[in-house]
């Protein structure tokens, strides 16, 4: 598939930087590392012919040179056409949104078919381009991170998830491999000189080592150990991608078993809690619900729908007795695309805020990560 990709780096990195500050320096110091994984790992829109590779014909960065000259090069490197783009306003606004859509535009009437335009924005602005592309048979693809509008996600054929671009695409290079697709949705992978556990015995192995004899097996269990706060945090974005990249409720039984090949030391008796269920709970993942019957399912409520009851009629469920509330919420948060969090939860994040408020004021990175910190410690106490 031929691809045309334009990256407007102030708005990723910015909101990036928001989010998370190491993965926007992540972004901008190593572009080819994310731009392996959009050739290799990730999916095409619809349709494309089985087998096809994307290629990125074009390449294309609108930087401010006045803020982000330090990382130029770095997408020289990786083989960016780099537009300058400095502030034409005393606020500080740049030219940005009309060199891409100018560019875009160009290659739309250019002797090169391009199949698809890849734009990496949440700036609604580009919403009418999507539309205009679309309108002449080409296929599109939007990285947003953040809260992009729902008129601008619906314009495009497909969006870049932002957990998965920041789990899979940025860091795919810190576990000395090339990236590749996610666990729990592509193929399983294996690790060279892995430690495994035996089927026909509890003694552990080596992968690259001999297997034991029978007579030599020992008789005791090798110890559990707890997971360590790294993989917690790896499975739990590994539950929210899948959760995420499915139309419907997920499975729990298929989505376990995933889980336990990938970490299986880590999940031995799922760290003490003895099943996938009350593993998941204790994990306190914000706006996941779990449904009770056909062995479990995992839901975002803001996304899939229930069949028979209302979720707030659900056992055990986070949204119980807010029948009411829950309508209204789903509502607003289907228009404006934020997290849909349960009353408790809701409660808890506006108490930490006020608390962190109190203290000092509103910094946009550092007061959502205490903010973040304080309803961990919340929920970490009231789950002790």
């Amino acid at each position: 598939m031929k691809s045309a990709l334009f990256v407007d780096f102030d708005n990723v990195f910015s909101l990036l930087r928001q989010l998370q500050p190491s993965a926007a320096e992540q972004f901008a110091r190593h572009p080819d590392v994310w731009i392996h994984w959009l050739t290799h790992s990730f999916a095409m829109p619809e349709p494309h012919e089985e087998g096809a590779r994307r290629r990125l014909l074009v390449r294309r960065c609108y930087l401010n040179p006045n803020w982000y000259q330090v990382y130029r090069h770095a997408f020289l490197r990786a083989g960016f056409e780099i537009v300058d783009c400095p502030p034409v306003t005393s606020q500080g606004k740049t030219s940005t949104d009309i060199h891409l859509v100018l560019d875009a535009v160009d290659l739309l009437q250019h002797g090169t078919h391009y199949d698809e335009f890849i734009v990496f924005s949440a700036d609604a602005d580009f919403t009418p381009l999507l539309r205009k592309l679309r309108r002449h048979d080409r296929r599109t693809t939007v990285l947003a991170i953040g809260f992009p509008s729902a008129a601008y996600q619906a314009s495009a054929d497909l969006l870049i998830p932002e957990r998965l671009f920041v789990s899979d695409a940025l860091y795919a290079a810190q576990a000395n491999t090339d990236p590749t697709p996610s666990p729990l949705t592509g193929p399983e992978q294996k690790a060279p000189d892995r430690v495994l556990i035996d089927r026909q015995s509890p003694a552990l192995v080596n992968s690259s080592a001999p297997a034991l004899t029978p007579p030599q097996v020992p008789t005791t269990l090798r110890s559990v150990r707890p997971a360590t706060a790294s993989e917690l945090s790896e499975i739990a974005d590994r539950i929210w991608q899948a959760v995420d990249e499915s139309a419907a409720p997920v499975s729990g039984g298929p989505l376990a078993s995933r889980l336990k090949t990938e970490y299986p030391e880590a999940l031995d008796n799922w760290n003490g809690c003895g099943g996938f269920r009350p593993f998941f709970t204790s994990l306190n993942l914000a706006r996941l619900v779990w449904l009770s019957g056909s062995g479990g399912r995992l839901l975002d409520p803001a996304r899939h729908e229930t069949e028979g009851r209302s979720l707030h009629e659900e056992p055990d469920s986070p949204w119980g007795g807010a029948g009411e509330v829950f309508k209204v919420v789903k509502e607003v948060c289907s228009l404006t695309k934020a997290p849909m969090l349960a009353p408790e939860e809701l409660r808890e994040v506006l108490k930490a805020l006020s608390s962190e408020l109190a203290e000092g004021a509103f910094q946009p990175s550092t007061t959502v990560a205490q903010v973040c910190s304080r309803c961990l410690s919340s929920f970490a106490c009231a789950n002790s």
